[in-house]
C-alpha cells in the first residue's frame, strides 16, 4: 500500500506542478464522465476463452488546462475511474461435461492523462477542441461476479475480490474531442467523447486481456 501511495504521489506532479503557472494560461475544473468499457482477449492461450459484451462505467475527478500557445494547451486531470467488461469460458459445446462461465471484471483505479488539446477560436460563445495523448494509471481494487452455466444448473458468485490478480499499473492511448461552451465570464461547460485505449495486460496472471473503454466527458471549467 505504501508504495501505491508514493506513486499517486508521482502521478500527480503534473497537478502541482502547473498550479505555479499563471493563472491566465490555467484553468481548472471538475469532470464526471459515464463510460462504456470492453476487454479485448490479446492472446488467447486459455482455449474456450473470449470476450463478451461492453458493460457501463464512471469516472469523476479534477481537471486541469494549462495554455503554452495561443490555442494549445497541456491538459491533465486526476480521476477515479471504474471500467468494467465481460469474458466468458466454454468447456464444450454438448455432452455431459459441457459447461459455461461467464465472468464480469470491475476495476477501479486511479488515473492521471497527459494530454496535448487543441481549441479554435472562440465564436458564438463555444470553442471546439481535439485531444490525443497516454494515460496513466493505478489499480485500487478489483472485483468479479461469475455465471457457471452446467447442465445440472446454475451457480453465481458476486464481487469477489480479485485485487491481487489485476495487475497494478495500466498504461493506454488516449484520442478524443468536443465542445467547451462559454456559460458565463470565467466559467465554461465542457462536453466530448474520448477513446481510452489500454495496451498493458489486465490480468497478472496467464489472462492476456487489455480493457478499454469510450467516455462521454462533462465538466466545467471555472
Amino acid at each position: 500500500m505504501k508504495k501505491q501511495f508514493r506513486v499517486l504521489a508521482l502521478l500527480a506532479l503534473p497537478l502541482l506542478g502547473i498550479a505555479q503557472e499563471p493563472s491566465k494560461k490555467l484553468h481548472l475544473g471538475f469532470t464526471v464522465s459515464p463510460n462504456v468499457g470492453w476487454l479485448q482477449i490479446t492472446n488467447n492461450t486459455i482455449p474456450g476463452q473470449s470476450s463478451e459484451a461492453a458493460r457501463m462505467g464512471f469516472s469523476y475527478g479534477v481537471l486541469a488546462d494549462v495554455g503554452f500557445q495561443k490555442n494549445y494547451y497541456f491538459s491533465t486531470a486526476f480521476v477515479v475511474t471504474s471500467m468494467s467488461g465481460r469474458s466468458a469460458f466454454t468447456a464444450s459445446n454438448t455432452g455431459p461435461g459441457s459447461h459455461r462461465t461467464e465472468y464480469t471484471y470491475k476495476v477501479r483505479s486511479i488515473e492521471v492523462p497527459v494530454t496535448l488539446k487543441l481549441k479554435s477560436n472562440e465564436f458564438s460563445g463555444r470553442r471546439f477542441y481535439g485531444q490525443f495523448g497516454l494515460g496513466s494509471g493505478i489499480r485500487l481494487d478489483a472485483r468479479q461476479d461469475y455465471v457457471l452455466s452446467t447442465p445440472d444448473g446454475t451457480t453465481f458468485g458476486e464481487n469477489i475480490n480479485i485485487t491481487d490478480q489485476v495487475n497494478t499499473f495500466r498504461l493506454s492511448l488516449i484520442a478524443g474531442g468536443g465542445v467547451e461552451w462559454k456559460v458565463g465570464p470565467d466559467v465554461n461547460v465542457l462536453t466530448g467523447i474520448s477513446l481510452n485505449n489500454g495496451f498493458t495486460n489486465t490480468m497478472s496472471g496467464s489472462e492476456q486481456m487489455r480493457n478499454s473503454y469510450v467516455a462521454l466527458n462533462l465538466g466545467i471549467f471555472f
